[in-house]
């Protein structure tokens, strides 16, 4: 069984994947929902299959960049659920789960953006090659104009924070907000075998988030 939980965004998501195959999710959004749902949700997900955490072969989690506050919870459940349990967590850039939904159509780019202040978002490029290898900008806090300039016609843009890009040709662009944020991105990433090398393995009593600050910022245009 796997338990994924994603907290980057005003999202909260937690999904648990049973012996079957099948996959349970509890979603909720909205601003300051994570610090009382996402401990619940894990508990009422694994009570509800009459589970406990030491049936866990895995915990998925969403590390970052995106909300300190949501990324701070999330890390702080985790370690919770893995204190003195020998459960391997592995973490997926937020930027790249948001993009896992859009991925399998191959030659198909993928802007992923979370809302960050001011007039910047946090941002990634994602797309598929012909082997289904998936080919990544690295991700980095970056102004509204510059992104506008990355994004070309058929593209997708995925996330939050998109609303407020001046885009001229909007309508020759798939546009996606916060429904494609969820914790069933990261188990349908760890279960495709060329994805699931994009996590890392990291000590649950070590892990911080990815976080990013505005003095990251890089304006410089993506190559």
């Amino acid at each position: 069984m796997i338990l994924a939980i994603e907290t980057a965004t005003p999202v909260c998501s937690v999904a648990l994947q049973l012996k079957s195959g099948r996959v349970t999710e509890k979603r909720i959004e909205g601003f300051g929902v994570h610090s009382e749902r996402t401990f619940t949700f894990a508990d009422e997900l694994l009570e509800r299959h009459q589970l406990g955490v030491d049936h866990l072969t895995a915990v998925l989690l969403s590390n970052g960049p995106g909300s300190y506050t949501g990324l701070r919870i999330g890390a702080a459940a985790v370690k919770g659920l893995l204190f003195d349990r020998d459960i391997p967590l592995y973490t997926l850039c937020s930027l790249t789960s948001l993009a896992i939904p859009f991925l399998k159509e191959k030659g198909i780019r993928v802007h992923s953006v979370i809302d960050a202040r001011r007039e910047h978002l946090y941002y990634r490029r994602s797309e598929t090659d012909g082997n289904g290898t998936v080919m990544q900008s690295a991700p980095e806090i970056m102004e509204l104009k510059i992104i506008e300039k990355e994004i070309k016609e058929q593209d997708i843009v995925t996330g939050t924070g998109w609303q407020r890009m001046n885009y001229r040709e909007k309508g020759k662009i798939k546009w996606c907000g916060s429904e494609a944020i969820s914790a069933c991105n990261l188990i349908e990433a760890w279960n495709n075998p060329e994805w699931r090398t994009l996590f890392e393995e990291v000590d649950a009593g070590q892990f911080e988030p990815g976080y990013l600050s505005m003095h990251q910022v890089n304006n410089t245009h993506v190559k």
